[in-house]
């Protein structure tokens, strides 16, 4: 799912962000007082580099669960190492490209297509896949790359963008958002292709999931700059609205591309819930 914000994202130099004053509300929030505790030693910080946004661990149990509180939903995933959930999500893409690029050699020296046919059936988003049982793919194509520019320009823009929410929120809140954000993307994909367009397409890779951790970073920090090429700074609360607006445009009007603009969609509306859901405790997240 290549599109605009993978060009200007993908080709940014440089990007700092200053996050603006967080002003308390009437109603304390644990999830605005916990941003505000991570971020006030370091209130401008490089966005690309970013190495004073690491925020402390806080391994499962935490301290306030010794007030017989109830621990987190699937609060062990805290305990993970976020280097490791970090590299592994690269590594399970890189070894889903692997798998694709071996499939498709095969059927060219030797005709095998059952490998290649399986790969379509478990790794690639489809009304005919979730028709016939294979709802896993919902999430599984998030983690599925065909060709080596797609799988380089959305592990370039990962690369960049992941980091920083990782390190903010934790193992936990970040998986949340990521697999959510896929899963989200997915379904609205499905969605708009079986009842608007009327037809069946595959959907793969892992820009939906990457457009919720964009759009959740503008919402923390809506006036975080990118450096397009190195040059033209384009704020966040500007690039956020511009994404939507353009991959809105290109699922209603733009038919023969193959840019599954819908699922981008999907995507930045996830993770824009996902900020109001811990912003407002729609869900209980700590």
């Amino acid at each position: 799912m290549l599109s605009l914000c993978h060009r200007a994202l993908g080709r940014a130099l440089s990007s700092s962000v200053r996050f603006p004053p967080l002003q308390c509300s009437r109603r304390p929030s644990s999830f605005s007082s916990t941003i505000v505790q991570r971020l006030r030693p370091q209130p401008q910080v490089r966005f690309f580099t970013s190495p004073t946004l690491k925020a402390r661990g806080r391994p499962y149990p935490h301290r306030a669960y010794q007030n017989h509180q109830k621990p987190p939903f699937l609060g062990f995933l805290d305990r993970i190492p976020q280097n490791t959930v970090f590299w592994g999500i690269i590594t399970i893409n890189g070894v889903v490209f692997f798998a694709w690029t071996l499939t498709k050699q095969r059927v060219k020296s030797e005709g095998v297509i059952e490998p290649l046919r399986w790969m379509m059936e478990n790794f690639t988003s489809s009304w005919k896949n979730f028709s016939e049982g294979r709802i896993w793919t919902l999430i599984t194509a998030t983690f599925s790359h065909q060709h080596i520019p797609h799988i380089l320009v959305n592990g370039f823009t990962f690369y960049f963008m992941a980091k920083p929410v990782l390190e903010l929120f934790g193992t936990r809140k970040f998986l949340f958002l990521y697999m959510g954000g896929g899963l989200i993307a997915s379904l609205v994909s499905l969605g708009w292709h079986k009842l608007v367009d009327h037809k069946d397409v595959s959907s793969l890779g892992a820009s939906g999931a990457i457009y919720s951790v964009v759009s959740l970073l503008a919402c923390l920090a809506p006036t975080m700059t990118f450096h397009l090429y190195g040059i033209i700074p384009i704020p966040a609360w500007l690039v956020v609205p511009g994404l939507f607006a353009y991959d809105t445009y290109s699922a209603m009007y733009n038919k023969e591309g193959t840019t599954d603009a819908a699922g981008h969609v999907g995507g930045l509306l996830a993770g824009i819930a996902y900020y109001l859901a811990l912003r407002f405790r729609i869900f209980r997240m700590s």
